[in-house]
């Protein structure tokens, strides 16, 4: 099968091929509050918190992991599991990234949507923010950290940010929401996203037109709602899997009879799969 009948064009960050990441577009809102998160850190000293609420599919998880591409002195770093719900383990991941960093790098912590995959949502947000407390008043103080927590809640980004009231220093916005590129660049991310992933190929190769991503855009709340919406349209060039049930096998048996009419009958039942007794 050649490369025409295989197209491929991820909508998640997860799926895109990692040379692709670093041509995602910036996001000039979280990287402003990025670096207003740094220049207080090298004023007034401690580490930085920032919950940030986007909608599904609004590029999240792209601005955030690749802000290092566009801010290359900072390094960005996703927090474990085990991290986000042991005190120790953040300690740990962070002097091991330390380790690699000098004293003055910004190192961008990120958590990515983990309430999303526990039951205890309402006990997440005070035990978090409780040990960035005492990271801020630790022997980590003086290491610029900002942390990123991104969420599709709203009210879970509130439950965040009522954490900080103790320790309000570290909350670096209490409301801020990530908003994706805007609809008329659509069908061009698309366009590229599309070429890049399968040998500067245009989708127009697969009858999607410029005006096809026009309306697709303006149909969709989200980029990556557009991005699967113009992939469904890919379907007819991909391969099935082998059905059997849409099979239909047809048998002639001449009789001439009514009495043998009855007798093949009785050796057809669909419950048992049409079977034929040849010696009867």
């Amino acid at each position: 099968m050649n490369s025409l009948q295989v197209p491929r064009l991820p909508s998640r960050y997860e799926d895109l091929d990692l040379a692709f990441r670093g041509r995602l577009r910036p996001n000039g809102p979280l990287i402003e509050l990025v670096q207003h998160s740094y220049q207080s850190m090298q004023v007034s000293g401690g580490i930085r918190f920032l919950p940030i609420f986007g909608r599904s599919g609004t590029g999240k998880s792209s601005a955030a992991l690749e802000l290092a591409t566009h801010l290359p002195e900072a390094r960005v770093a996703t927090v474990s599991r085990e991290a986000i719900e042991s005190r120790s383990a953040l300690e740990h991941e962070l002097q091991v990234l330390r380790r690699s960093m000098n004293d003055k790098q910004l190192l961008i912590a990120v958590v990515d949507q983990y309430e999303e995959t526990v039951a205890e949502r309402g006990g997440i947000p005070t035990a978090f923010v409780e040990t960035l407390s005492l990271l801020d008043r630790g022997e980590l103080r003086s290491f610029p950290v900002l942390f990123l927590w991104l969420t599709t809640s709203q009210e879970f980004q509130a439950l965040l940010a009522n954490a900080t009231s103790r320790n309000r220093r570290i909350l670096v916005s209490s409301d801020f929401e990530l908003f994706g590129p805007p609809t008329e660049v659509w069908p061009q991310i698309i366009e590229e996203t599309f070429r890049f992933h399968n040998q500067e190929k245009d989708l127009a190769d697969f009858e999607i037109l410029e005006n096809d991503l026009r309306n697709i855009a303006n149909g969709e709340d989200s980029l990556g709602d557009a991005i699967e919406v113009a992939g469904e349209r890919l379907f007819a060039y991909m391969r099935s899997l082998h059905d059997l049930s849409t099979y239909q096998v047809l048998m002639l048996w001449p009789v001439s009879d009514g009495l043998r009419i009855q007798r093949i009958q009785q050796f057809t039942d669909t419950r048992q799969g049409y079977k034929l007794d040849w010696n009867a």
